[in-house]
């Protein structure tokens, strides 16, 4: 294992690359917050590889969701072959946690699907910073949760009697002020709840926990989060796809807690497990270094927060946006499209269709089936594994024409792509907002021929901003390289 990082790589940084570079690690030395916004395809994961690099310090980069985490892992392990790059994110395929509906007037159970391979790897970091900070982490917004330095197997082995002594505590102290307030119904399920809790507990040989056990515990134990594994220094946060992690980063503290704080109200949980204990984005904030934003379509919180922002508009290929062309609704699904779409198959490159609904992608689906085109659908409801293999299929050039609604989120950035076609690129919605309609644009943005249409039959606010920020950006393109 080196003693600092060494990034291996058969490229070498470009002009505006190494531009970035510069100016991201000095920005480092200054500043706690600043801003990368690259354009797809720039190269932003290389010349983040590349501040890791030369910064020589710990690192913690995080994802929107687990396919991206993915994809950033497996290109930061072949950038640091001699180095330990951890992957970190939810232990769980599926993870629903326990809540209270409040039409049904019940507690609705969670839901756990465990998945061990993310385990193992979760167990991986853990042990390796035990002895070394000097890692590169990537992570989800799992890193916001506390966690345990040793399994919770051993620690409940270990506080039992403490345990079991401050669950009866909190018990007679509730279960009293529930009676006092008149309500029964509360009482008797706080007390039967617990009562199950310690006589589960209660065999010497038990590893039974719940949500109240792990609260005694961090009460026990103190907080203790993936931050505090490193010792020597703070780690350096790089925020990937920014505009997206923001969104969950400051949304889970406040949603965790109401959650919770209504299971509580109801007597199902002790009121120790409401404490948020979910790191909230300041305290995240403190427990690291320099925070790096990481977009090409940051929001006005990066940009408004960051003391250095830094640009990144050519591709290593000098591949300019692709070029945007206004289509009318009526053209989506039409024998045009249909037409379109197999010319672009015919040359071999593919077709990504961005629907605005479920029920859109599969009358999509059922349609290009009806004309002989096969395709694929991707959305939320497709499992993990079946996303990878679609991906993989994309890549390697199997697929031809895939179907999705936020494709967003789904890391879909292949070089075969050389057609975007967008549904209702004017409806007012979340997924056509500006920073969206930019970043479906740039599906197509890793192909010479890249082109993107958008259907719609009036332009929206979203749509003109996307427009104008485009053609800024093909327009710098296009000097930057007749200066080359």
């Amino acid at each position: 294992m080196q003693n600092g990082f060494n990034l291996k790589s058969d490229f070498t940084p470009t002009k505006d690359q190494y531009n970035s570079i510069d100016g991201l690690l000095d920005g480092i030395g200054k500043y706690k917050q600043q801003t990368l916004k690259g354009i797809t395809g720039s190269g932003k994961t290389f010349v983040l590889g590349n501040v890791i690099d030369r910064e020589n310090k710990p690192a913690i980069v995080l994802a929107p969701n687990k396919v991206l985490a993915y994809q950033l892992y497996n290109e930061l392990v072949a950038m640091f072959p001699d180095n330990f790059v951890g992957y970190y994110v939810s232990n769980y395929d599926i993870y629903i946690p326990p809540y209270f509906h409040n039409i049904l007037n019940k507690k609705v159970e969670g839901t756990v699907v465990v998945n061990q391979e993310n385990k193992d790897l979760r167990y991986a970091v853990k042990d390796f910073l035990d002895y070394s900070d000097k890692a590169i982490l990537i992570c989800s917004s799992t890193i916001l949760f506390p966690t345990f330095e040793k399994q919770l197997p051993e620690l409940i082995t270990e506080h039992k009697s403490f345990i079991i002594r401050r669950l009866n505590e909190e018990m007679v102290k509730q279960v009293r002020d529930f009676n006092r307030e008149g309500r029964l119904e509360e009482a008797e399920r706080l007390e039967n709840h617990i009562d199950h809790t310690i006589n589960m507990l209660l065999p010497s040989d038990s590893e039974y926990y719940n949500t109240d056990v792990i609260a005694l515990l961090g009460e026990k134990l103190g907080d203790f989060y993936l931050t505090d594994y490193f010792k020597k220094s703070k780690p350096n946060l790089f925020i990937d796809e920014s505009h997206l992690t923001l969104l969950q980063l400051k949304a889970l503290p406040s949603a965790n807690k109401a959650r919770l704080t209504k299971l509580v109200d109801k007597g199902f949980y002790i009121s120790n497990v409401i404490k948020n204990n979910v790191l909230n984005f300041d305290d995240l904030k403190d427990r690291v270094n320099t925070i790096t934003y990481i977009s090409a379509t940051p929001s006005k919180f990066e940009l408004d927060n960051s003391e250095y922002v830094s640009e990144l508009m050519t591709r290593p290929n000098n591949i300019v946006d692709p070029k945007l062309t206004i289509k009318t609704d009526e053209y989506f699904g039409g024998k045009k499209m249909i037409d379109d779409v197999r010319d672009i198959i015919q040359k071999g490159e593919t077709v990504f269709i961005n629907c605005i609904s479920r029920k859109s992608v599969s009358d999509i689906h059922t349609l290009l089936s009806h004309n002989n085109i096969e395709s694929e659908v991707i959305h939320f409801k497709i499992k993990q594994d079946k996303r990878k293999e679609i991906l993989r299929d994309l890549r390697s050039g199997k697929i031809n024409v895939i179907i999705g609604i936020n494709m967003l989120r789904e890391g879909l950035d292949v070089k075969q792509c050389s057609l975007v076609i967008v549904e209702q690129a004017s409806r007012n919605n979340f997924l056509r907002t500006k920073s969206c309609l930019i970043q479906v644009s740039g599906r197509a943005a890793r192909n010479v021929n890249g082109e993107v249409f958008m259907c719609c039959n009036h332009i929206s606010s979203s749509l003109a901003g996307a427009i104008e920020e485009i053609d800024y950006r093909r327009e710098k393109q296009l000097s930057l390289i007749g200066s080359i």
